[in-house]
């Protein structure tokens, strides 16, 4: 929290040098506070701060992107006659821990058209979900996995992916 703490200490000083503390001024002085601090981590101690926005931001737009695309496809099986869903459940071996991290992946992969987290496995390792309009397994698999390591980034965990050998 040493680097959310400098941004917003930063963004309070440039609205009272600014003169007027607003929304919009205390937006920019975020806006450059996040700047200033992203020139310098390591005088400033705040590279782990960076990394996570930096990768917030990537994931942002990541899921963004794909629930774009999650619609669009999702309309255009609505338009057709005999659309190929393919339905289909999958089992995903997870690397992220914690209830929070794990809320947050079953969010994001169930507010994307086309899948439905279902639940998890006793030991909350393995999660279990509904698709629809992936070629195969694997395809539905790995769009989970580029969830999940996307979300590792934000939480500046390690994303190497299990192999089936240590999995």
């Amino acid at each position: 929290m040493k680097g959310l703490a400098f941004n917003v200490l930063l963004a309070v000083v440039w609205a009272l040098f600014a003169g007027e503390v607003s929304l919009r001024e205390l937006v920019v002085g975020a806006g450059l506070g996040f700047a200033l601090l992203a020139l310098f981590p390591r005088a400033l101690g705040t590279g782990g701060y960076v990394r996570r926005v930096g990768a917030g931001l990537g994931f942002l737009g990541f899921f963004l992107r794909e629930l774009t695309v999650a619609n669009v496809q999702v309309a255009l099986f609505a338009l057709r006659p005999r659309p190929p869903l393919r339905p289909m459940i999958v089992a995903v071996p997870l690397r992220v821990r914690g209830d929070g991290p794990l809320t947050m992946l079953t969010a994001v992969i169930t507010l994307m058209p086309g899948t439905v987290a279902m639940g998890f496995s006793a030991d909350r390792r393995v999660l279990y979900a509904h698709a629809i309009g992936t070629p195969n397994v694997g395809a539905a698999h790995e769009a989970i996995l580029a969830v999940e390591d996307r979300l590792l980034r934000v939480l500046d965990l390690p994303t190497h992916r299990l192999t089936r050998a240590s999995a």
